[in-house]
Formats: C-alpha cells, sequence, structure tokens
C-alpha cells in the first residue's frame, strides 16, 4: 500500500513539487517520493533537479524535492530536513548523504522502518551498511585517483587540492586519494579549504587560490571539486603571473567558463560527474522500487567522466541546445 502524508516544511528547507502528465499515471496511483538533495545555487545540484524532474514527467509522476535554503549550519540544517522527510513515511527516500555523522542515525532509522531509500551522490563508502536498496552517483576514490594519475603524468611534483565542502567524506575521499597517487610518485601536496560559505564566491575563492600560488611557486598541479573552482584556478594562475598550461589545472564540475577553458587550454580537464544522470535514475530506481519491487543488483555509476580539449566545444554545443542538463552557469 502506498504511504500518505504531507511533507512540514521548516525555514531551513525548500520542498519543490515536479509535476509530469497526468495521462501517463493515475493520480490516485502515484507513490510519494522525496528527494533530499543539495541547494540549487549550486549548479551541480540544479542539473541534478533537472534530471529528476524529467524523470516525473516521463514518468506521469510527482515527487517533491527538499533542500537547505543557506550553508549557514548546513549539518545540522540537511539532518533536520532528512528527518522531516522520514517522518512523513514516504514510499521511497532518494537522499545525499553529504554529512553521514548527522545523517547516517536518520537513513538506518528510515530504513528499519521499511521505507526503501536510495543514496544518492554522497555516502558512497557508506550506503549499504546504513541499509539503503541502492546507490547512484559516483566513487570518489575513482575520481581523485584518476585525477592523480593525470597529473602525475604530466610531471606534477606538487599538488594542491582544493576542497569547497570541508567536512564533506566525498569531497576529503576525492583529495585524499589524488594527493596519494603524487605522493606514491615522490611528490607532495595538500589540501586548501575553502570555506563552505564562501564556496560560491568568487573572489574568496580566487584570493585562496591566488595566495597559495604566491606563498608556494613550486605548486605545479591544482585540482578542483568544483565547476566555480576549475575556472577561477585558471584565473588564479594567471594573476600570479603563470602562462596557459604552466599550471597542470583539472576540477569536477561543469559550466560554461570551465569548458571553455579546457577547450583553450588553460584547464587541462574537467570532470563531468553527470548530475543529471544522478537525478534522473535516482527517481526512476525509486519508482521502479515501489512500483515493480525491482532494484539493481549493482550501484549505478554515472561518473566520472573526463572531458578533455577536443570534447568541449561539442559539449558546449550540446549545452547550448538543452540549458540545464549540465548546470550550466
Amino acid at each position: 500500500m502506498l504511504r500518505s502524508g504531507a511533507l512540514l516544511i521548516a525555514t531551513s528547507l525548500v520542498t519543490i513539487m515536479a509535476v509530469g502528465p497526468a495521462s501517463l499515471a493515475q493520480e490516485s496511483a502515484q507513490p510519494q517520493i522525496i528527494m533530499v538533495s543539495g541547494p540549487l545555487f549550486d549548479p551541480f545540484f540544479s542539473a541534478l533537479k533537472k534530471g529528476a524532474d524529467d524523470a516525473a514527467t516521463h514518468l506521469g509522476i510527482t515527487y517533491q524535492y527538499s533542500t537547505v535554503q543557506d550553508v549557514n549550519n548546513v549539518q545540522a540544517d540537511m539532518a533536520r530536513v532528512v528527518d522531516q522527510a522520514v517522518a512523513v513515511e514516504p514510499d521511497a527516500l532518494v537522499v545525499g548523504n553529504f554529512f553521514p555523522d548527522a545523517q547516517n542515525p536518520i537513513i538506518r532509522r528510515a530504513a528499519a522502518q521499511g521505507i526503501p531509500v536510495i543514496i544518492q551522490d554522497g555516502g558512497f563508502a557508506s550506503w549499504q551498511e546504513n541499509g539503503a536498496i541502492s546507490y547512484v552517483g559516483y566513487n570518489p576514490e575513482e575520481v581523485g585517483l584518476q585525477a592523480g594519475a593525470f597529473h602525475r603524468d604530466h610531471g606534477v611534483e606538487n599538488a594542491l587540492c582544493v576542497n569547497h565542502v570541508p567536512g564533506n567524506p566525498t569531497l576529503e575521499a576525492a583529495c585524499t586519494a589524488f594527493l596519494s597517487v603524487i605522493e606514491e610518485a615522490g611528490g607532495k601536496g595538500r589540501v586548501l579549504t575553502i570555506a563552505l560559505q564562501d564556496a560560491q564566491n568568487p573572489q574568496a575563492n580566487l584570493q585562496a587560490m591566488r595566495g597559495a600560488l604566491e606563498s608556494d611557486p613550486t605548486i605545479d598541479g591544482i585540482m578542483t571539486l568544483g565547476g566555480t573552482q576549475a575556472s577561477l584556478a585558471a584565473q588564479a594562475a594567471d594573476e600570479a603571473g603563470y602562462g596557459a598550461g604552466e599550471i597542470i589545472i583539472g576540477g569536477s564540475g561543469l559550466t560554461t567558463q570551465v569548458l571553455e577553458k579546457v577547450r583553450d587550454g588553460e584547464v587541462a580537464f574537467a570532470i563531468d560527474l553527470q548530475p543529471y544522470l544522478s537525478g534522473y535514475y535516482g527517481l526512476l530506481l525509486a519508482y521502479h522500487k515501489v512500483v515493480y519491487d525491482l532494484v539493481p543488483a549493482e550501484p549505478v555509476i554515472i561518473g566520472p567522466r573526463f572531458v578533455f580539449a577536443d570534447e568541449a566545444q561539442p559539449i558546449l554545443d550540446i549545452n547550448a541546445q538543452y540549458t540545464g542538463i549540465r548546470g550550466i552557469n
């Protein structure tokens, strides 16, 4: 039997209804699916939500997207959003487990109550032990290892990994894996942490990266974990007096600026974690579980996809035709 209930909306979250065509599904038979993920001012999550919206349209259902409004108290607020979603007892819950220390107990309680839980993007390392039925997203360690291998193979000996969400184990794992490859090859590196409140502040990011380069002129490689940071890393290198390509720069997350800089040789590569697919498949898996009791045998891994110079312009052309699928800003 499908559960019913209304999600209580607190000031710490935003709940958005995505509506599909009623002709494809009977209103009375619709499953109640709640997706709890990241704030929509981040282009990664705007693309993720677009994927979920499109899946809802194709399936002919509605769903709720819940998130925080700001990041001033993000760990506690995100846990509260998840807790409120669980209290509704939806037919399925899709959740980004970005802060496991705060979210794990709530997710485990949801699973113990019999709510099918699908972990999305954050929480790859613990989705099974938390009782989730599946995972959709990427393995952050693999992202870091592949990026580190590229930097190592291009001669990087002193690397900087820029983490704009401190406290998020997914991004921490990516940085750790990235730096491990450089260090195992005899090089060195460190993590540059950007305060979460400044993650979307261009000047704060620019100053932090430029300051790191100016204080240590031996840095020859930068890995960023967000699209905003990747393009700003190239600008920081330019302002610090480096020519295009002198510092090997790569980052996860795509924006128009990043793709243009990859095309023009200022950024060596961009990593498309394909958040649109994460949103689309996350909702699809939840629907298939509720309606058909179908669950994939393995986690659904949709990234990383590395984008190099020869691929950047074709993707720019696609994004101009189909806006929003990569969260372009």
